[in-house]
């Protein structure tokens, strides 16, 4: 298994390869111009998927401060 996955600049692309999940970050802009420098990456660890929840979360209540739609 391998996907990629656009968010902002940035490029996360998740892979699966003998039993071994891996993440890495690249530039966005890698796509268009062949910038393959891997930025960071590692191995999926146990919580990651909800860790990374949590980020989507605090993410969007960030986004509803920034357009007033919040008390905050």
């Amino acid at each position: 298994m391998n996907r990629e996955l656009k968010v902002g600049h940035m490029l996360f692309t998740v892979s699966v390869k003998d039993g071994l999940a891996t993440w890495a970050v690249r530039p966005s802009e890698a796509v268009e111009n062949k910038f393959n420098k891997v930025l960071f990456s590692g191995i999926v660890t146990e919580e990651m998927g909800e860790e990374l929840l949590k980020l989507s979360w605090v993410i969007r209540h960030a986004e509803d401060v920034a357009k007033g739609k919040t008390d905050e």
